[in-house]
């Protein structure tokens, strides 16, 4: 509200579209998390993933001679397995979340490196596979349709299905919830598969927008997914939450980042403005709680 008394810009149909379509990639990354952090987990890799998700789709697509079938089953392929490997060490290896994930960051992100020769890749897209970054059906971007379709099954998966009870159960307490015949380990190997194809499809809508992916695509989006979440009322320590949360939540952000650029205000405040909105999101979400 506040936004809209500062700048005559800010609740134009033109101007909320573009806080829409700004807002889908950092959401789509965010509805992935959301399921990780209520099982009490945590995933550093994301930004990671969605770079190297889309760089194995630019790859495929040059070498193929502009598959973007290939290029998007790749992209989506490579960014489950990226997620399956962040399950397994934490299932399998019992290192914790925090630790696998800041490593497998790293791993992730020096592999593209590697794919790249730090030279961002381009000259790969192609009409059909631009269309899924820059595509509007009518009024609406494409990417906006692709991030309510994810809603939908989210929250289909999380509240009307047996699996989101189980995460639910695996985040309020692990213990209790194994011993009451929920396979753990398996619910915490599901939610980073689904955090991985979320940082897969997010990876591969952004590299169709810009028409490149440089090395360090997607770098800093994990402070945006987890502060997004976390603003969204799912709880750190598992155990509660909910999509509709994160939506809100990444959204709020995207109104934010938004409205600061209107106003002309430097655009690294908004690392700033997301750390102060994770803090008392946590804060506000301890003094419920106690």
């Amino acid at each position: 509200m506040l936004l809209s008394f500062a700048s005559p810009y800010f609740l134009t149909s033109t101007n909320l579209f573009d806080v829409l379509r700004q807002s889908t990639f950092v959401l789509i990354i965010a509805l992935g998390s959301t399921f990780v952090i209520m099982t009490g987990g945590i995933d550093l890799s994301v930004g990671a993933i969605l770079g190297l998700s889309a760089g194995v789709t630019s790859v495929i697509l040059l070498q193929t001679g502009g598959s973007t079938v290939l290029g998007v089953t790749g992209g989506l392929l490579a960014g489950m397995l990226c997620g399956l490997v962040n399950g397994l060490l934490i299932t399998r290896l019992r290192v914790t979340d925090f630790i696998s994930t800041l490593a497998t960051l790293s791993v992730f992100r020096g592999i593209l490196y590697m794919m790249t020769d730090g030279v961002p890749f381009a000259k790969f897209s192609n009409p059909t596979f631009s269309f899924l970054g820059r595509g509007m059906v009518g009024p609406v971007p494409f990417p906006v349709i692709i991030t309510v379709f994810l809603f939908l099954l989210l929250s289909y998966l999380l509240n009307q299905m047996p699996f989101g009870r189980h995460v639910l159960a695996t985040g309020s307490n692990r213990e209790a919830a194994r011993l009451s015949g929920v396979q753990t380990d398996r619910i915490k190997l599901g939610v980073y598969v689904i955090s991985g194809a979320c940082c897969a499809i997010a990876g591969i809508l952004l590299g169709s927008r810009l028409s490149s992916v440089p090395p360090d695509l997607g770098q800093g989006y994990e402070l945006s997914a987890i502060a997004a979440v976390v603003i969204g009322g799912t709880a750190l320590s598992g155990g509660r939450g909910s999509v509709s949360g994160t939506v809100l939540g990444a959204i709020m952000i995207a109104m934010i980042s938004n409205g600061l650029i209107l106003l002309n205000v430097d655009p690294f405040y908004q690392f700033v403005v997301n750390g102060v909105l994770i803090v008392v999101a946590v804060a506000v979400n301890r003094s419920r709680q106690s």
